[in-house]
C-alpha cells in the first residue's frame, strides 16, 4: 500500500510531463502547416505552369490582407475577448505566412522560366543553362521586403505557440504588413544581375539578411510592449513616436513641407511614358502639403503638452495633447489617402511643375547624355530654361506621376502614422493592456533571446558579406554605406548582450538598446538603399 501511494506522484508527474510534450508539439502545427504548404504550392506551381496560376503579386497581397486580418482579431479579443478571436488571429497569421512565402517561391520558378525564354529565343541549348539555385529571388529590393515580411511572419508565429505572447503579433503583423505595403509601392518587375554579383553567396547572405531582420522587428514588438508592461507612461511613448512621425514630416525628401522656398507643399517625381526612372522635375500634389504641414503642427502640440504633463504633473496639459493626438492621427491618414487618390487621379501633370525647375532640368538631360560640363554652362541659363520648357511641353501628354516614385517617402508615412495610432490604442483601458501582457520578467527574456538570435544573424551576414565581395570586387571590406550600416547595427546588439551580460542591463535600459538596434536595422534595409550612394544602393 505505501509503495503505491509512493508511485502515484512519479506516475502522475510522467503523465503531466508527457501531456505537456504532446502540447508543445502540437503547438508548431500552424508553422508547419504554413510552410509545408508553401512547398506544396512551389511544387504544383512547377508542374502546372504560370499560365493559368495565380501571380506572386496577388499572393503578396493576400499575405498583406491575413497579417493584417490576424492582428485585427488580436487586438480586438485584448478589448473585447471571445473565444474564436485567438483562433482565427493564429489562423489568420499562418495563412499570411502561407502566402507570404508561396509568393517568393513563385517568384523564384518565374525567374527560372523567365530564363528558359530567353535560351530559347536566342536559339540556345538549355543544358547550357546555369544551376537552378542562381534564381533565388534575391535580386532587388522588392525581393528582399518579402524575405524581410516573412522573415517577422515566422519569428511572430514561432513565439505564438506559447498564448501569453500571441499578444505580440498584434504589433508586429502590422509591422510586417507595412513592409508588405513598401514591396508593393517598390514594384515587382524582374532585373537582370550584373556578372558581378552572380555568386551562389547571394541568396545566402541576403536570405540571412532578410531573416535577421526579421527577427529584430519581433525583438523591436516585444521591447515596446517590455515598455508598456513595466509601466512606463503612454504619453512618453507619444512624445516619442511624435517625434518621429515629426522627423518623418520634416524630411520628406529636400522638398520639405517647412521649407521657407516650399512651404506646405509637396511634391512629387514625374515619370515618361513606360520608363521606370523618375525625371528631375517634381510635380506639386495639391492639398497634401497642407495636410502634412497640419499634421506636423498637431504633432508638435502633442510633444509640448505631454512634455508640460510629464514635467509638471499638469492633468489639463495631458486632456489637451490626448486631443492633438487624435486629431494628428486623423489627419495624418487623410494626407495619406489625399497623396495616393491624387497620384492615381491626375491626369494633366505639367500643370503643376513649377518653371523655374526647367533650367535645372535641361542641365540634368544634357549630363544624362554625356554633354561635357563646360559646354552646358556656355549654354546660359536662358537658353537651358528654353531647352527644358520646351521639352516639357513637347512631351506634357506622356508625362505622369507614381505611387512607385519613392516608396520610402509613403511607407515611412504610413509608419508614422501606425506609430500614432498604436499609441491611441495604448491609451485606451491602459491598465487592462498591461494586466493582459505577460510578465516583464517573461517579456525581458524573449527579448534578451530574440536579441541574442539577431546578433548571431548579423554576424553570420557581415561573413557572408565579406566572403561574397571579395569574390565580386576582390576585396573583403570597402567601407561601403551598406556595409558600415550592417556593422552599426551589428555592433549596437553587442552592446545590447554585452551590457546585459557583463553589466547587468535588463529591463528598461535593455529595452532601449533593442529599439535603437531595431532603427539601425530599418536604416540599413531602407536608408542606405535610397538614400546614400554606394555599390549596394537599389534607388
Amino acid at each position: 500500500m505505501n509503495q503505491d501511494i509512493l508511485k502515484q506522484p512519479i506516475l502522475v508527474s510522467s503523465e503531466k510531463e508527457e501531456a505537456e510534450k504532446s502540447s508543445n508539439w502540437l503547438s508548431y502545427i500552424p508553422v508547419g502547416l504554413a510552410l509545408v504548404g508553401s512547398i506544396i504550392l512551389f511544387v504544383i506551381r512547377i508542374y502546372a505552369g504560370g499560365a493559368h496560376f495565380i501571380s506572386d503579386g496577388a499572393l503578396m497581397m493576400l499575405g498583406l490582407a491575413c497579417y493584417l486580418t490576424a492582428a485585427i482579431f488580436y487586438l480586438t479579443n485584448l478589448y473585447a475577448p471571445f473565444a474564436w478571436a485567438e483562433r482565427l488571429g493564429m489562423w489568420g497569421a499562418s495563412l499570411g505566412v502561407f502566402f507570404n512565402l508561396s509568393s517568393w517561391l513563385f517568384r523564384w520558378v518565374f525567374a527560372y522560366e523567365r530564363e528558359v525564354d530567353i535560351f530559347v529565343k536566342q536559339g540556345r541549348d538549355l543544358a547550357e543553362m546555369p544551376w537552378v539555385f542562381r534564381y533565388v529571388p534575391f535580386a532587388n529590393l522588392y525581393d528582399l521586403s518579402l524575405a524581410f515580411a516573412f522573415g517577422a511572419g515566422i519569428t511572430t508565429l514561432i513565439v505564438m505557440r506559447r498564448e501569453q505572447f500571441r499578444i505580440v503579433a498584434a504589433m508586429s503583423l502590422p509591422l510586417a504588413a507595412i513592409i508588405l505595403t513598401l514591396a508593393r509601392f517598390i514594384g515587382g518587375e524582374y532585373m537582370d544581375l550584373p556578372p558581378v554579383l552572380d555568386s551562389y553567396w547571394r541568396p545566402i547572405h541576403v536570405g540571412v539578411a532578410s531573416l535577421s531582420y526579421g527577427i529584430a522587428l519581433v525583438c523591436f514588438v516585444v521591447a515596446v510592449l517590455y515598455l508598456l508592461k513595466d509601466g512606463l507612461k503612454v504619453e512618453t511613448m507619444a512624445v516619442w513616436t511624435s517625434v518621429f512621425a515629426l522627423a518623418v514630416i520634416a524630411s520628406i525628401s529636400k522638398f520639405s513641407v517647412f521649407s521657407p522656398g516650399s512651404f506646405g507643399t509637396y511634391t512629387a517625381s514625374t515619370f515618361l511614358g513606360n520608363s521606370k526612372m523618375s525625371l528631375a522635375l517634381r510635380a506639386d500634389v495639391p492639398y497634401v502639403g497642407w495636410f502634412l504641414l497640419s499634421a506636423g503642427a498637431l504633432l508638435l502640440g502633442v510633444i509640448i503638452s505631454y512634455t508640460n504633463y510629464i514635467t509638471k504633473g499638469d492633468e489639463k496639459a495631458r486632456k489637451f495633447g490626448l486631443r492633438l493626438l487624435q486629431l494628428a492621427l486623423v489627419v495624418q491618414g487623410a494626407g495619406i489617402a489625399m497623396l495616393v487618390y491624387q497620384i492615381k487621379t491626375i491626369q494633366s501633370v505639367v500643370g503643376l511643375i513649377n518653371p523655374a525647375q526647367y533650367e535645372k532640368f535641361a542641365t540634368w538631360m544634357l549630363q544624362q547624355e554625356q554633354v561635357p560640363q563646360a559646354q552646358i554652362t556656355a549654354m546660359g541659363s536662358q537658353q537651358l530654361y528654353n531647352m527644358g520648357a520646351q521639352w516639357v511641353q513637347e512631351n506634357a501628354a506622356k508625362l505622369h506621376l507614381s505611387l512607385n516614385a519613392n516608396p520610402v517617402e509613403l511607407s515611412a508615412l504610413i509608419t508614422a502614422f501606425t506609430g500614432t495610432f498604436f499609441i491611441l490604442l495604448f491609451s485606451i483601458k491602459t491598465d487592462k493592456i498591461r494586466a493582459a501582457l505577460p510578465s516583464a520578467e517573461t517579456l525581458d527574456n524573449l527579448m534578451y533571446k530574440l536579441g541574442g538570435v539577431t546578433f548571431a544573424g548579423l554576424a553570420l551576414l557581415l561573413i557572408t558579406g565579406a566572403v561574397w565581395a571579395n569574390e565580386s570586387w576582390g576585396r573583403y571590406w570597402g567601407w561601403d554605406a551598406k556595409e558600415v550600416g550592417a556593422l552599426v547595427a551589428w555592433i549596437t546588439y553587442a552592446g545590447f548582450l554585452h551590457a546585459r551580460i557583463t553589466r547587468g542591463w535588463t529591463g528598461r535600459r535593455s529595452a532601449y538598446f533593442a529599439i535603437v538596434a531595431f532603427l539601425f536595422v530599418i536604416f540599413t534595409y531602407l536608408g542606405v538603399s535610397y538614400l546614400l550612394p554606394g555599390l549596394h544602393s537599389y534607388a
